[in-house]
């Protein structure tokens, strides 16, 4: 017997602009500039708030984005959803940020987290600059300074084998093709 045949969708995705506002600092490459960028969004929340900011290559902000909402005390996300909005904003860089309700120091799932999302992006080649956690009295905290991030995550040499990354010349040209 014959298999039926599959309907496939076409599909396009884009980041659909909610609002917008000025950015003083414009870059956000300093834990304090982070710091001015997320806290009006994250500080005074009452459950855990997830935001990354997706950079251009000179460090200004692109865009930020909500990705996750927690619990009181915990978020259970994940670092795909951070890389996705990443992707569709063209991102070289990132700095990712959650709020702490009650302090802000750094749980063990946190660190465990922002290391996953460290390797991931270290595959997609994205910079991965800092994981700042505010909490509700104003203080912060930062991954990077506090030595849990490297001072800048590069590509792994690696990176193109395991994207499947290949390069061909031709005619005096150098031209990157994925396979």
């Amino acid at each position: 017997m014959k298999e039926a045949k599959k309907l496939v969708s076409l599909v396009s995705l884009q980041l659909v602009k909610e609002k917008g506002f000025l950015f003083e600092p414009r870059t956000c490459l300093s834990s304090i500039s982070a710091y001015q960028l997320f806290a009006p969004f994250i500080r005074d929340k009452a459950t855990e708030h997830l935001m990354v900011a997706c950079l251009n290559a000179k460090g200004e902000v692109v865009n930020i984005s909500i990705v996750h909402i927690g619990a009181v005390n915990q978020s259970l996300a994940v670092p795909r959803e951070i890389i996705k909005v990443a992707l569709l904003s063209n991102a070289i860089s990132i700095v990712v940020s959650h709020n702490h309700p009650s302090g802000s120091t750094p749980s063990q799932q946190d660190i465990d987290f922002t290391q996953k999302l460290a390797k991931a992006c270290e595959m997609l080649q994205i910079t991965l600059h800092d994981h700042l956690i505010i909490s509700a009295n104003g203080d912060y905290l930062s991954m990077k300074a506090e030595g849990l991030i490297q001072e800048e995550i590069s590509p792994s040499p690696h990176t193109n084998e395991v994207m499947g990354i290949f390069n061909v010349k031709n005619k005096g040209e150098n031209r990157k093709y994925a396979s």
